[in-house]
């Protein structure tokens, strides 16, 4: 799976799922978020933090 990296407020548009956040250097904290498709990614706990998706949900066939 390729690593989906996001900035906080940047839109998940068809990559919604589940997304850890790392820090500056890269390494990961403790802190994740669920994200549903084309909605912007939260706030980060640090400055120059990012998300990294861990987890992507499946397509709705509605």
């Amino acid at each position: 799976m390729k690593k989906v990296i996001g900035k906080p407020g940047q839109s998940t548009g068809n990559g919604g799922g589940i997304y850890q956040e790392h820090g500056p250097r890269g390494g990961p904290r403790p802190n994740y978020a669920t994200v549903a498709d084309n909605k912007p990614l939260p706030p980060t706990s640090g400055p120059n933090s990012t998300w990294v998706q861990v987890s992507k949900t499946p397509n709705s066939k509605r």
